[in-house]
This record gives C-alpha cells, structure tokens and sequence, in this order.
C-alpha cells in the first residue's frame, strides 16, 4: 500500500507540474488528490520513503510550514504565489510532513530561481513578468520524497556534524 501512495503522489505530482507549465494554473483537483492520500496516508500509520514514522504532528506543521509563509508572502507582494501553488505545498506538507516539505520548498525556490536568472539573462523574460512556479514544487516534493531524509542526514552531518 505505501509503495503505491507513493506512485499516486508522484503521479499527481506530475500531472499537476504539467498542467501549471502549460496554463500557468494548478487547478484544485490535485490538492485535493493529495490531501486525499495525506489523510489516507496518515490513518494508515504509513512510513516516509525511507522508513522512518511520520507522526500525525509532522504532517500538521507541514500543511502550514512552507504554504503560510506563502501565503503571508502573496498578501504582501500581490501575484508573488498562486493560489494553486499555495493549495499544493498545504497538501504536500500533511502528506510528506513538515521537514520534508521545508526541504521541498528549499529545491523549489533554488531550481525556480536558477530558471528565473536564465530566461533573464537569456533576455526571454523582463523582471516583471512571471513563470509558472509549480513545475519546480512539484519537482522538489518528488526529490523530498524519496530522498529527502537521506539529503538531510547528509546536511546535518556536513555542516553541524550530527
């Protein structure tokens, strides 16, 4: 059974960067699918890709973690977020918890931002104009999800020596 919420997530995940890629849209199916697995995932008491137990606080945290900040960000800097994009890092964060998600959001914003400084010094987009931001949650959600505790672990043993 995780093996296959895992799939679904990925999945959706897929889907969704798709659909903002082309559209520049996350429409709210896919937070709902994800939010879906998020409680499914967490009635089954189902383990993190790499075994480790997600405890229900986790998943908490991580529906607020990285979407309030973005949330927060969007009031104060109107069009600096979607909706969608909101809505989808709430619901990655119950399913994959709040450490997981705060390093998804940290791959999103660095493969975002490489992509932003190329298409500025490509000179195909001006300063103001915006891109589609889901690709790159969606992408770093994945790479949180499979081995993102690994990638933790590493950190933490190469900067803090933990």
């Amino acid at each position: 059974m995780t093996a296959g919420l895992f799939i679904l997530f990925t999945v959706i995940l897929a889907a969704a960067a798709l659909m903002d890629g082309r559209t520049m849209e996350i429409p709210d199916r896919f937070p709902a699918m994800i939010l879906v697995l998020a409680l499914l995932a967490a009635a089954v008491g189902m383990r993190t890709a790499e075994g480790s137990q997600l405890p229900l606080s986790s998943r908490i945290l991580g529906f607020f973690a990285v979407s309030l900040p973005m949330l927060l960000l969007t009031a104060a800097v109107p069009g600096a977020f979607g909706g969608g994009d909101i809505k989808l890092t709430a619901t990655c964060g119950a399913f994959l918890g709040w450490k997981l998600v705060v390093l998804a959001a940290f791959f999103a914003i660095l493969g975002g931002g490489c992509y932003g400084i190329w298409l500025l010094a490509a000179k195909k987009a001006g300063r103001k104009e915006h891109f589609a931001f889901g690709p790159f949650l969606c992408a770093g959600m994945v790479i949180a999800c499979f081995w993102g505790e690994a990638i933790l672990e590493w950190y933490l043993t190469a900067v803090f020596g933990l």
